[in-house]
Parts: C-alpha cells; sequence; structure tokens
C-alpha cells in the first residue's frame, strides 16, 4: 500500500500519490500512461528499510488515538510512519519519543 495518500508526486503536474492512484487504475498494465505512472512509483511506495523503526512491539491498544504534538495524526498513522524510516534516523527517535501515548506500557 501507499504509506502516505497525499504526498505530492514530482513531474506529475501536483498531484498527490493517492490521485495518481486513482488514475492507474483506469489504465491496463502496458498502456504508455500506466509506464509512467509506475515510473514515478518508487515515490507513493518507498521500499522498507532493512532494519525498521520499533514503534509499540507489544501492539497499540487503539489505533484512533490522536497523537498530541503530531499534527492530528493518529496511533495507526504514526505506526505506518514509523515502519517507513530505519531504527536510529532523527526521524525514528522522534516517532519512538511519543510511544507512550499510543503503547501505555512501553518504557519511556
Amino acid at each position: 500500500g501507499i504509506p502516505d495518500l497525499t504526498v505530492e508526486v514530482r513531474d506529475a503536474g501536483g498531484q498527490t500519490c493517492g490521485e495518481v492512484q486513482q488514475l492507474a487504475a483506469g489504465h491496463p498494465n502496458g498502456d504508455a500512461i500506466c509506464d509512467s505512472i509506475q515510473a514515478i512509483e518508487s515515490t507513493c511506495c518507498p521500499s522498507a528499510p532493512a532494519d525498521p523503526c520499533t514503534f509499540c512491539d507489544g501492539g497499540i491498544p487503539d489505533l484512533t488515538v490522536e497523537v498530541r504534538d503530531a499534527g492530528g495524526q493518529t496511533c495507526g498513522e504514526v505506526q505506518q510512519l514509523a515502519a517507513g524510516h530505519p531504527n536510529g534516523d532523527a526521524i525514528c527517535d522522534s516517532i519512538q519519543a511519543i510511544e507512550s501515548t499510543c503503547c501505555p506500557s512501553a518504557p519511556a
């Protein structure tokens, strides 16, 4: 799946990943437009890091809880964001700092 449907795709006329996904659904494999869409696929579907950021390994009791200081994102959205970053990078460290909101039994 696409981790963030709102990411704007460079060279796609300002369209987001979600809009490009909808456009792709209307074109068969091998079609020129489909080929163009597949060429920008890595923007919307980046490959996962070898050692993804761990976030609430024991599970999240409520994926719909909004995380304060995360721009209105829910625990489920933050968990999905974490998976796209490697353990130890600055973004992962920031995400892990808010684990106690989503999985209260996690070490602080």
